[in-house]
């Protein structure tokens, strides 16, 4: 049996303390393949509260059970389907020669459906609560409890440019972004650094910083070193975090040129 790959989970110590943890999973579905196909290990610089990993965990779990509802869902859709379209038949011809109503065929194809769905969706819960779907929540949950966080000189370097971004003058984080430095990485991490730049992106959706980037390019054309008010205020707000794109750019930039 060939070796499984192995998949990096992060934890990045923020300046004010908070804790951010990052998966290249992105979706349930993905987590839950993930999990079963390949060895899974936990990465950080700052070693990370229990209680940040207790809800780390805990949030897996839910990952978890959504992705095995899914998994469900997909494999149990078509006799779940099969047997409420026999439901909605027995339904229909029932009312139809049995109980006759003054309005024939909507009454019966409204009651028919209803009862369909009812089915559908209590074999849904019944799948739930089957053998087969708790062996598999149980043997994740197995999985995600064996996931040890070790120590990351890849990610302590991240932690250190985050912090300074997260410090530093709101000119110096849009230079960052718009001309990216290169960060010095070892052969030895540049496979953890590629994995980083692929939770980042599941976790954010930096196409939506496409288009703000362009306008502060040209700003800083203009005037280098200095932002208008509009800027400012852009960079500044919490609706966009700046500092943690500017550190995905320089390390993508870096990932880019070594491979």
């Amino acid at each position: 049996m060939p070796d499984k790959d192995r998949i990096y989970l992060f934890h990045i110590f923020r300046k004010d303390g908070t804790s951010l943890f990052l998966n290249p999973f992105g979706s349930p579905d993905k987590f839950v393949s993930g999990l079963e196909r390949n060895e899974v290990e936990g990465r950080y610089g700052m070693e990370p509260r229990v209680e940040a990993l207790t809800m780390f965990r805990n949030e897996l779990y839910r990952q978890i059970e959504v992705g095995v509802k899914n998994w469900l869902s997909d494999a149990r859709f078509v006799p779940k389907f099969l047997i409420s379209a026999a439901v909605f038949v027995a339904v229909y011809f029932f009312m139809s020669f049995v109980a006759r109503d003054p309005l024939p065929v909507i009454d019966e194809v409204a009651i028919g459906l209803a009862a369909a769905v009812v089915v559908f969706l209590l074999l849904g819960r019944r799948d739930m609560n089957s053998k087969a779907a708790t062996k598999k929540r149980l043997d994740l949950r197995v999985i995600v409890d064996r996931i040890t966080f070790r120590e990351s000189a890849f990610v302590k370097q991240v932690e250190e440019a985050l912090h300074r971004n997260e410090t530093g003058s709101m000119e110096e984080v849009v230079k960052q972004i718009v001309e990216p430095a290169r960060q010095e990485l070892g052969p030895e991490v540049r496979e953890e650094a590629a994995q980083f730049i692929r939770a980042l992106e599941s976790r954010f959706d930096f196409k939506k910083l496409q288009r703000e980037e362009r306008l502060l390019k040209r700003v800083m054309g203009r005037s280098p070193g200095e932002l208008n008010k509009s800027f400012a205020r852009l960079v500044e707000s919490k609706k966009y975090d700046f500092p943690l794109y500017a550190v995905y750019k320089s390390f993508k930039k870096t990932v880019a040129n070594q491979k």
